[in-house]
């Protein structure tokens, strides 16, 4: 069976990517399972916080849910089914030990998610896992995410 990893950030590119992977699947043989997937990642903190603020696992946590929701909100509208995970820790690793877990056939990201400062001190979760894997990527890009 054919599975797909889509990472879920709370994005318009990760809606971009979800919706590809959703058209995409109508036009395969087989229907693929789809895995969306989010990673809280409050491991990773600036220079100077010595620790996470003490609600900052539950309010990630919390995003992660609704992140996910949304996506599921998505593939129902469009008459498909999506498997949700929230994953802790890093997000590259978490999402590559996860795909290579399940036998994930492809990994679909978008190419813009969080900016500014988030996207320097975690870095490109799109780069990454293409720099990381084997697994084919599904990069979608779309000109302006906000």
């Amino acid at each position: 069976m054919l599975k797909i990893v889509v990472a879920i950030d709370g994005s318009v590119a990760a809606r971009h990517a979800l919706t590809a992977v959703l058209d995409l699947s109508k036009e395969l043989r087989e229907v693929p399972a789809i895995h969306a997937v989010a990673v809280v990642d409050y491991l990773t903190l600036p220079a100077g916080l010595g620790s996470a603020p003490a609600g900052a696992p539950d309010l990630l946590s919390s995003g992660a849910e609704t992140s996910l929701a949304v996506a599921t909100e998505l593939a129902h509208t469009r008459h498909q089914s999506l498997e949700c995970r929230v994953l802790q820790g890093h997000v590259v690793p978490e999402l590559l030990a996860y795909a290579h877990q399940i036998g994930a056939s492809m990994i679909a990201v978008g190419t813009h998610g969080r900016k500014g400062v988030q996207r320097a001190l975690l870095g490109s979760t799109c780069e990454g896992l293409l720099r990381e894997t084997k697994i084919p990527v599904l990069a979608v890009h779309i000109a302006e995410a906000t």
